[in-house]
């Protein structure tokens, strides 16, 4: 499902499909993905990595790994000379939490939590998810090698803190901070 549903927003992406509509089918198949995973009872909320009893415990690692990936876009974006301020990191701070937890969901809670029953070597399961969540944001290199590298972090801190929440978190600021500053973009700008 979650493989069928990258290739469908892939290409979508390559068709210049604007994003509201990207956004719109990815959203409604991924809830009838999960009304038929809670009609089977086959995943809690809790199990997929809704979760607030390990909240406090995860917030350190997630927190400091976020802090430290932060900087690193931060200094790129100074390496490049780009402004460091701008209105588009706020808005993209205030509405980016919903696509983030929906893409943690997906990614982490359905697809490296499928892999961890289907593949024995835990190295593997956190590569193929990392390039499932890569493989989605095709068409900029650099935008690949970025998502690749966060998706590796979170599918670790996913292992230990099974927390969807933090990884949401995690992914609004660094997005809020990479399409700005490092990819000179403005990805609302095509919703």
């Amino acid at each position: 499902m979650i493989g069928g549903m990258s290739l469908v927003y892939v290409v979508m992406e390559a068709l210049h499909v604007q994003k509201r509509w990207s956004f719109v089918v990815v959203g409604v198949a991924l809830l009838v993905y999960g009304v038929l995973v809670a009609r089977q009872r086959t995943h809690s909320w809790r199990d997929l990595g809704f979760r607030l009893d390990n909240l406090s415990a995860g917030l350190l690692p997630v927190g400091i790994c976020t802090l430290i990936a932060s900087v690193g876009l931060i200094g790129w974006a100074v390496a490049l000379g780009r402004p460091l301020l701008g209105n588009q990191i706020l808005l993209l701070l205030a509405l980016y939490p919903i696509w983030a937890t929906v893409q943690q969901l997906a990614f982490q809670g359905l697809l490296h939590r499928g892999l961890m029953v289907l593949l024995p070597v835990p190295a593997l399961q956190v590569l193929v998810t990392a390039a499932a969540f890569a493989s989605v944001h095709i068409g900029n290199a650099t935008l690949v090698a970025l998502t690749f590298a966060a998706c590796l972090m979170w599918s670790l801190l996913y292992r230990r803190w099974p927390n969807l929440w933090l990884l949401a978190g995690s992914q609004t600021v660094l997005a809020a901070l990479a399409y700005p500053l490092v990819l000179g973009d403005a990805p609302l700008s095509r919703l």
